[in-house]
């Protein structure tokens, strides 16, 4: 009649290796970046772009939040990487909300903040594939939890146009 609490199977993350099956669902967020912001720039500018981005990346080779704390935010123009902290703004409250649903109290906040920290640290990739490796009864999909953040890349994004990354990108080399 009742069903039993959710089993967890904490473990301290260390560097995590990302699952393949969470791999294959859950995008990069500087992979997406440079997609999106290199579209209407010369070669050149283009490749810097990048440059900045990959320089960023962590030894797993995704993207960790953490790298855009010295960018600043809305307003404090450092260049295009303004725009990748701008686009992913809401990525540790929706994968908390992701990797935490369902649960309560002390449990609720022990993965809230290891998903964060993952984040920061090591990527989107990383903090889901420990979020479902902790929550196997859950039946976390990492497909939702992709298709979430490409939303909220695209609306956080929808307002900048062409013009303003290629004019933060002239600004960034002054």
């Amino acid at each position: 009649m009742f069903d039993s609490p959710e089993e967890l199977r904490l473990f301290e993350p260390g560097t995590l290796v990302v699952a393949p099956h969470v791999a294959e669902h859950i995008p990069d967020a500087g992979a997406y970046f440079i997609d999106w912001s290199t579209r209407d720039l010369d070669g050149e500018r283009a490749r810097e772009v990048e440059a900045a981005v990959n320089g960023r990346r962590c030894a797993n080779g995704w993207f960790p939040l953490e790298s855009l704390d010295s960018i600043g935010h809305r307003g404090f123009w450092r260049g295009p990487l303004t725009y990748l902290a701008q686009m992913t703004a809401d990525d540790a409250a929706i994968l908390q909300d992701w990797s935490a649903r369902g649960l309560t109290g002390e449990s609720r906040q022990r993965i809230q903040a290891t998903v964060n920290h993952l984040l920061h640290q090591q990527g989107h990739a990383a903090a889901a594939t420990w979020a479902v490796a902790v929550r196997p009864q859950a039946g976390l999909d990492t497909a939702d939890l992709a298709d979430r953040l490409f939303t909220a890349w695209e609306e956080n994004l929808d307002a900048v146009r062409a013009k303003d990354v290629a004019k933060a990108v002239r600004r960034w080399n002054r």
